[in-house]
């Protein structure tokens, strides 16, 4: 019980009660990438990223929970892109202002529907949507993005997989991205199964420089994930001790390491 009150304790460099950290990692470039739980419209964050779908209609999901936070102009401004431009591809984003949202923009991000092509191309149009959400606020001069876990709904997308591929974009992007004003960069969401995932993709992806995390309490049970350092941890290296089947469930290694190429090849944006 000590350990797990010291594990709630722990500082990491999002204070706010609405955004508990998980786990946080800094690359060399100085970009912090942190993983938070958190409730994405009331987000601390130059820009949040909206899930949504080709149309832009605002009508489920996390698109109506932001429509309902921000109010009716989210969509007007959404329904003008769309009447001068048409519908969006999956990969691709656009960024409005953010009505009542405390953040000064959203970028609406549509990502693919897993079922309606192949993996690898569903992956590089993950990839895609996370690199044009980049792009979006770096030239409107964000420092900081929030990022959910984009088409693990009900566009079916395997949640550790999205995750994945996630976190391969954004280390990608800003290891071939020198000029960019963005310094921070959260990955969020109020599941704690996601949150879970995301806590295990930045660990695998970002390995090399020392992420320091642990879960959600309320996952303790289901993972035990002790950050490094941690007394009385019997997990002394800080990696994640994954459920049986874990690494099979949705991708292995060796396939999400031929998708990143990919990704580095084709995807950016």
């Amino acid at each position: 019980d000590d350990d797990d009150d010291e594990g709630r304790n722990r500082t990491f460099s999002v204070s706010p009660d609405s955004q508990q950290c998980y786990c946080e990692v800094q690359m060399p470039c100085g970009l912090l990438i942190a993983v938070s739980k958190s409730d994405i419209c009331v987000f601390q964050a130059d820009a949040v990223v909206n899930s949504t779908n080709e149309d832009l209609k605002l009508i489920g999901g996390l698109s109506l929970a932001m429509l309902n936070a921000a109010g009716h102009q989210l969509q007007r401004d959404c329904d003008m892109y769309t009447s001068r431009y048409g519908k969006l591809r999956p990969g691709s984003a656009i960024i409005t202002e953010a009505g009542r949202l405390p953040c000064k923009h959203v970028v609406h991000a549509v990502g693919p529907r897993f079922s309606d092509t192949d993996r690898q191309t569903a992956v590089q149009r993950l990839s895609s949507a996370i690199t044009e959400s980049l792009n979006q606020a770096s030239k409107a001069n964000c420092t900081s993005i929030a990022i959910p876990a984009i088409s693990s709904g009900i566009f079916g997308f395997p949640l550790d997989l999205c995750t994945h591929t996630i976190a391969n974009a954004v280390r990608d992007y800003f290891e071939n991205w020198n000029r960019n004003s963005l310094s921070k960069v959260y990955l969020v969401n109020n599941d704690d199964k996601t949150v879970n995932a995301m806590v295990q993709a930045v660990e695998k992806v970002f390995r090399d420089m020392n992420p320091r995390s642990e879960t959600p309490h309320a996952l303790s049970q289901r993972h035990t994930y002790r950050g490094r350092g941690n007394r009385g941890s019997s997990n002394q290296g800080g990696r994640p001790e994954r459920t049986k089947g874990w690494k099979n469930e949705t991708f292995n290694d060796s396939e999400s390491d031929k998708y990143r190429e990919g990704e580095r090849r084709g995807s950016r944006g």
